[in-house]
């Protein structure tokens, strides 16, 4: 799950159906099109809790916005 999350992160495309597996995998109930209806509102959320919990390294430029994941 890791490596493919930073494949993810590093083309910079949020993959519902990964966090979707993800969050099934660690109890959520809701249903795919549930899910998908709120990752909009929430999928930053999302995104930071799963660096801090795979302990990933961030690179980000000048300006403040992400570049990639560097291991």
């Amino acid at each position: 799950m890791k490596e493919r999350y930073i494949i993810m992160r590093n083309h910079h495309q949020i993959d519902g159906n990964l966090l979707y597996t993800y969050a099934r995998e660690h109890g959520m109930t809701l249903n795919f099109n549930e899910f998908m209806a709120g990752l909009g509102f929430w999928s930053s959320t999302v995104i930071e809790c799963l660096d801090r919990k795979f302990e990933l390294t961030l690179l980000y430029g000048k300006d403040g916005n992400f570049i990639k994941i560097v291991q």
